[in-house]
């Protein structure tokens, strides 16, 4: 039996998604995403996909790409369980991801 990862905030996974895989960045706190077995994901897109701005957050590592915080969704434990960690962003990274959330949310 495969011992499934659990989903972590600042963790980035590829996941298998309807029609194709998505890079995703899981942003949902850790104690909310393991009691609904759910984590709160932005996209990773390709580099470029986006212009530079406050809701969009450039990534080198573990994966290069770009975070389109406003492409924000929730997914279930299953695809996780079919995904593959990448691995984590670091804590700078994952500051300016909070800063844009609280920009496209108004909070």
């Amino acid at each position: 039996m495969a011992v499934v990862e659990a989903m972590r905030r600042g963790q980035v996974w590829r996941i298998p998604t309807v029609g194709r895989e998505r890079t995703v960045l899981v942003v949902g706190a850790d104690e909310v995403t393991a009691l609904y077995g759910q984590a709160l994901c932005v996209v990773v897109h390709e580099p470029g996909a986006f212009p530079e701005s406050l809701v969009t957050v450039p990534l080198t590592d573990p994966v290069r790409g770009v975070v389109g915080v406003p492409d924000v969704a929730g997914f279930r434990q299953a695809r996780f369980d079919h995904g593959k960690l990448l691995g984590r962003v670091d804590t700078d990274t994952m500051e300016r991801v909070e800063i844009a959330l609280r920009a496209i949310l108004e909070l």
